[in-house]
């Protein structure tokens, strides 16, 4: 496998992963919801209701730096507990990936196991040079509540517009909320984005469009993220300047296992090996 490949992939579970929202999977009544004017209100209503759930299926789909993906999977989010099973599909390339008490393992294809010895599935050494690339998504991954993107909100967060609609035919609230990335660097940093290139986006006021929806169990039922602004304000290509991310969930609070290949399938990936 491709170094680039590799990182690729990796950029989608984070981006993915920091874009979290959801489907109720027991629907919400034919009531529809509260509408919140203000994030902070919005925000402690859905972030009890995910706090309480903690496991759900995910599916993503979207384009970052001019590359196609999409994915499904499913995570159970509880701190340190937290595990997360997915398949991602990043221009044309299928990768299955787990993360399972903080460690990320990637299942390879046969043309790369001779960087594992030969072994299917790959973990990152401490100290190497994939593992740097990949730190911020393991670090991401412990704490991927789903709360962390209703934290994003709430911290940066303005509400321009809300309805109240119906989406894949159950009632929803859907919001248009607006996210200033100053109010919002401690998230950016955390998901691993350069200092460098977050100090450059601050200085130039940057803000990007996020839409939300929630049912009437105030569960979020799918998260939309433009960060073309963002693209565009860091230099990207034009042909990269259209990122942009979908995540729907189902079956909130469901029992979720997911478990490590066995240890006799796994080995260090070793750039060059």
């Amino acid at each position: 496998m491709k170094k680039t490949a590799l990182v690729s992939g990796i950029l989608a579970l984070v981006l993915g992963l920091t874009a979290c929202g959801g489907q109720s999977g027991s629907g919400g009544g034919n009531a529809g919801p509260a509408l919140f004017g203000d994030a902070q209100e919005l925000v402690r209503a859905a972030s009890a209701k995910t706090g309480q759930a903690q496991s759900a299926k995910f599916s993503i789909s979207g384009s970052v730096a001019g590359q196609q993906m999409t994915g499904s999977g499913e995570g159970r989010f509880n701190g340190a507990d937290s595990a997360i099973a997915m398949t991602m599909n990043v221009a044309g390339q299928s990768q299955e990936m787990r993360i399972v008490d903080k460690v990320m393992y990637i299942k390879l294809p046969a043309e790369a196991q001779s960087a594992t010895g030969g072994k299917p599935w790959a973990t990152f050494p401490e100290g190497s040079e994939a593992a740097k690339a990949l730190g911020a998504s393991l670090e991401q991954a412990e704490s991927n509540d789903p709360t962390k993107t209703l934290e994003q909100i709430q911290k940066a967060g303005t509400i321009t517009r809300s309805e109240q609609t119906t989406l894949d035919g159950q009632q929803v609230s859907h919001y248009w909320v607006t996210i200033d990335v100053t109010k919002a660097s401690d998230e950016l940093a955390a998901s691993g984005l350069p200092a460098e290139t977050l100090e450059q986006l601050k200085s130039m006021n940057v803000t990007y469009p996020m839409e939300l929806w929630l049912n009437s169990d105030q569960l979020p039922v799918q998260i939309t993220q433009d960060l073309g602004p963002v693209m565009k304000a860091v230099g990207a290509p034009a042909e990269a300047q259209q990122a942009s991310i979908t995540m729907k969930y189902s079956d909130w609070g469901a029992p979720v296992t997911v478990t490590a290949p066995p240890a006799d399938q796994v080995g260090e990936f070793k750039i060059g090996g």
